[in-house]
């Protein structure tokens, strides 16, 4: 991510001030270039007409906020934010993904040259009094809070692969410290600001190289701060960002997977794998040996099965089709993001006594259909919905007992998940 902010409003002189920026950033460089811009909700084809035509629409509480992308890989958000308030001025933040594709061969030398430029233009049109680029990740795993556009702290918190420091800035520094820096680059800026990086570029921002360049640079500019303890955090960092193995429980290896990469790195993913990787769910016990299955006591068998296949599962996709999309496709595939659902988001905690009484047969009739139309298994309905079983093989499996079970408490949802039912049922189950 490249941020740079500036106390001018470019929007002040209405859109002929916008001008400037806009030449700079249309002249990125073809790969980086957006060609599509977001004012409402609606995407539109990038044009300055049409922007000019439509800008009313990008106007928020105190200023205006126009978000530009680009729809081909690598995909580009360029935002142009101006404010008001006690420090009125305008930033651009230009965002790149994937991350690896500043690592691919060639490109972080060509991307980091094409940063600069861009930087050295837009200072020598609009005054700057702050900037930075770096890992997005990496940046929300630090503290610095002008890593999101807030107004500049100090003391200086961190110091990243590109800085850019505002008169303000050097001034409180000391314009000698801070050209004393050790970096890998330092050039003084017009208006009296300063761009310095701590490496030629970003691609290797949590190497251990990188992380000593960046906290030598830091105890340079702050002596009070020991270079062992700022390391430290910076290579904790490091390590937060290099990934571990997911060696996940086969059963419910997809719905763990599902919550780490949710939470990601900034939420603690690492930490969450850690935890995954020794989680076994209980064995399942909803079952019984087929010569202990009870007979079906209904009325009208045929009339229960329709009731479980049609109500009672239909009920279920019409209460999470919104929220599980992959219920819709009618296949097995969609349990797991069945189960992830109910686990992430507490239905086992959440649930009234009513709820929980009307969702267990619709979740309970959902997965034992599974077992008849995949598996090939066999209905025996009983009155008492928890011993109505699905008869595969020699065992006589319970699908709503199961289902009563994953929805008791916080847990539940993943400790008796309706994918680890299922798969073990397909791996004993024998139709006979």
């Amino acid at each position: 991510m490249l941020f740079v902010s500036s106390p001018a409003r470019p929007l002040a002189q209405g859109f002929e001030g916008l001008e400037p920026v806009l030449d700079i950033i249309e002249a990125l460089d073809p790969e980086l270039r957006p060609d599509s811009m977001y004012l409402t909700k609606r995407r539109l084809q990038y044009s300055r007409q049409t922007l000019r035509k439509r800008l009313s629409g990008a106007f928020t509480v105190d200023g205006y906020s126009i978000n530009l992308t680009r729809s081909r890989p690598p995909l580009v958000s360029l935002w142009f934010n101006t404010w008001g308030g006690q420090h009125p001025g305008c930033g651009i933040e230009l965002k790149i993904s994937p991350f690896s594709f500043v690592r691919e061969p060639g490109h972080a030398e060509r991307l980091a040259e094409h940063l600069l430029a861009f930087v050295r233009t837009l200072a020598s049109r609009l005054p700057v009094s702050f900037g930075l680029g770096h890992s997005f990740t990496d940046l929300c795993l630090g503290t610095d809070p002008r890593g999101q556009g807030t107004s500049v702290a100090m003391p200086i918190p961190e110091v990243f692969w590109f800085n850019v420091y505002g008169p303000a800035m050097v001034q409180a520094v000391g314009r000698e410290r801070l050209l004393s820096t050790p970096a890998t680059l330092m050039e003084e800026l017009p208006g009296g600001a300063v761009l310095w990086l701590t490496r030629p570029t970003p691609a290797d921002f949590d190497s251990e190289q990188a992380r000593l360049a960046q906290a030598r640079a830091l105890v340079h500019l702050r002596p009070e701060l020991s270079l062992d303890s700022v390391l430290t955090t910076l290579r904790q960092r490091s390590l937060e960002l290099s990934p571990l193995p997911m060696e996940f429980d086969p059963d419910v290896a997809d719905i763990l997977r599902m919550e780490a990469d949710f939470h990601g790195v900034t939420g603690g993913k690492r930490k969450l794998v850690e935890r995954f990787n020794r989680y076994h769910p209980p064995a399942v016990s909803e079952w019984i040996p087929a010569s202990q299955a009870p007979v079906p006591d209904v009325d009208d068998v045929q009339a229960a099965i329709t009731t479980y296949e049609n109500l009672y599962s239909e009920q279920l996709i019409a209460l999470f089709h919104s929220d599980v999309p992959q219920l819709m496709q009618g296949s097995v595939e969609a349990l797991p993001h069945l189960d992830w659902y109910l686990w992430h988001a507490g239905w086992g905690r959440r649930l009234s006594h009513e709820q929980r009484e009307t969702l267990v047969p619709a979740l309970g009739a959902f997965l034992g259909r599974f077992l008849v139309e995949v598996l090939g298994g066999r209905w025996l309905p009983r009155k008492k919905l928890e011993e109505t079983a699905v008869l595969l093989g020699d065992r006589a499996w319970l699908p709503f007992l199961r289902a009563r079970h994953a929805l008791q408490n916080q847990e539940s949802p993943l400790d008796f998940s309706c994918s680890q039912f299922f798969r073990t049922a397909s791996r004993i189950g024998v139709s006979p």
